[in-house]
């Protein structure tokens, strides 16, 4: 690396650690600063953030225009607990966190380890909410661990609906459905059979992504976003292969696997509808931590 580089990357650094500093000094700020990151890391730069906040948000006084978002020293005076809510339904993301707190994780999360049934259920309120997106569950998992018995590191679930967005682009919505699976742990892959299983059943498209680890360790703790880490995936997989292997490519491992996930949703009771659409969080059991 040239001394240009490493130059760039010392001033870089500095610039982050100075916005950080001036956050934790002024929480509005904080909170202005998460907004215009939010949207930019959603395909929506700055200046175009105004053109989809509706009139009755941006023309209440402080009235918001195109500059004000386009630094967080602008926006700060601009902020209204009626532009956050807005931001938080629009990109789906708590609310809290736009708020500024520094203890919550930007996305929603829907974990329901150890009753996988119960996302199927949840993905049907989903749909009964909004008829009219296009699904996907992707399966993130680290970067050359393989699918089977060595396999280790996280494991992300990224529930998505796609439809369309400003001029015509596709807008996205995330929600994570695991939190703090790993690989490495075989009840995580059991459930995690069982969940393609429940969305292939439920009509979503299931895909695979591979990503570094220490990026999918971002993820579970709260650090990034979904779109932020998407330009940095390293390559894909296939979890159906978890379900329906290729001919020829099966193993005991992978039949151990999905008989778990068979027996977790097998022994669990239906849940309604209502029920399964509020997140009920499952923690990892001592042995998966």
């Amino acid at each position: 690396m040239s001394w240009v580089g490493e130059a760039t990357g010392v001033v870089g650094l500095l610039s982050k650690g100075w916005d950080w500093w001036r956050g934790r000094r002024d929480p509005a700020r904080r909170s202005a600063q998460r907004l215009i990151r939010a949207f930019k890391a959603y395909g929506v730069e700055p200046q175009q953030i105004i053109r989809l906040v509706p009139a009755a948000i941006a023309q209440t006084k402080p009235e918001l225009g195109m500059a004000d978002c386009s630094s967080p020293e602008q926006l700060k005076p601009k902020l209204t607990p009626a532009l956050l809510d807005w931001a938080a339904g629009y990109l789906n993301l708590r609310r809290d966190w736009l708020d500024g707190r520094e203890d919550v994780p930007p996305h929603l999360m829907v974990d329901h380890y150890k009753h996988p049934a119960r996302y199927g259920p949840w993905l049907q309120a989903r749909k009964a909410e909004e008829p009219d997106v296009q699904r996907y569950l992707s399966v993130w998992k680290a970067h050359g661990t393989p699918v089977g018995p060595g396999a280790d590191g996280p494991l992300c679930l990224v529930y998505e609906e796609t439809t369309e967005g400003l001029d015509g682009m596709e807008r996205s919505r995330y929600w994570l459905l695991a939190d703090g699976w790993i690989m490495g742990h075989a009840p995580c892959v059991e459930n995690l059979a069982a969940v393609v299983h429940v969305a292939q059943q439920a009509g979503v498209l299931v895909g695979g992504k591979e990503l570094r680890a220490p990026d999918l360790v971002r993820l579970q703790e709260g650090h990034a976003l979904v779109p932020e880490l998407l330009q940095r995936t390293r390559g894909s997989w296939h979890p159906i292969d978890l379900v329906n292997p290729p001919p020829q490519h099966d193993s005991p491992w992978r039949q151990a696997m999905w008989r778990g996930g068979q027996g977790l949703l097998a022994q669990l009771e239906a849940v309604t509808a209502p029920q399964a659409a509020t997140p009920a969080a499952e923690p990892l059991d001592q042995a998966g931590q």
